[in-house]
């Protein structure tokens, strides 16, 4: 039997600017609350968009539906579960991972470096065992869990339900270069440059409020334009090839 969906609820609910924020679409808010984008208008009373340019036009179903060229009950689906669904917090506490300097980290940082930043091959019995695990903490310093790279394949693993705060938060510098990977991060840290990394191409509202400390943000990202027009109600922040 198929999940039932509740579109109205869906669309009710879900507001346009979280949903962009998501997909890293840049847009521009007007006085009057209406949002504006490449292609599309919102309206914020109605929570509602059409495109100027063309027939398309609807509710956020109908929006991601045309953004990613997939069904109806596919977006409604996918959106459900990204706004909709509360993850269950872990019924146990967080494993403290033995963490394993490698091969693979070699060529990459120290020994030294992996043991401050609290990286390594986890060996022992783990949803990430085989991986490179990067301890991660949340906004307000406390460990939050492990962010895993499965070197073989060349892919990241997230657990369920992890909250994304910014990677190497406690950066001590007026100055921060926001990358979006974490092994750029960690790159730039070792060649002397003050860095913290996203862990993906979106920037989520606890980072955004993470980065607002800093007065001065060099932003490296391959779409950098939603971020910026955050970024800069926040505190100043430039692009950087």
């Amino acid at each position: 039997m198929s999940e039932f969906l509740n579109f109205a609820e869906i669309s009710q609910k879900i507001q346009f600017k979280d949903v962009l924020d998501w997909l890293n679409i840049p847009y521009s808010v007007y006085q009057n609350g209406e949002i504006r984008g490449e292609g599309f208008i919102v309206s914020p009373d109605k929570n509602l968009y059409f495109n100027p340019k063309a027939e398309d036009k609807g509710s956020i179903i109908n929006f991601l539906s045309t953004t990613k060229s997939i069904d109806l009950r596919s977006a409604a689906k996918e959106l459900k579960d990204h706004f909709l669904t509360t993850p269950k917090e872990p019924k146990r506490e967080l494993p403290n991972l033995e963490l394993h300097y490698c091969k693979f980290l070699e060529d990459k940082i120290s020994e030294e470096m992996a043991k401050e930043f609290e990286i390594g091959l986890v060996k022992q019995h783990s949803i990430i065992a085989g991986k490179i695990a990067f301890k991660t903490y949340d906004e307000k310093g406390q460990h939050s869990g492990y962010v895993a790279y499965n070197f073989q394949k060349d892919e990241w693993f997230f657990p369920k339900g992890f909250k994304r705060t910014l990677y190497n938060p406690a950066s001590f510098s007026d100055e921060v270069t926001l990358t979006v990977d974490i092994f750029s991060c960690l790159r730039l840290v070792k060649a002397g440059t003050p860095s913290v990394a996203l862990i993906g191409k979106t920037m989520t509202e606890i980072q955004a409020e993470q980065l607002s400390r800093f007065t001065r943000v060099v932003l490296v990202h391959p779409e950098p334009d939603n971020i910026v027009v955050r970024l800069a109600r926040l505190t100043f922040v430039k692009c950087s090839a």
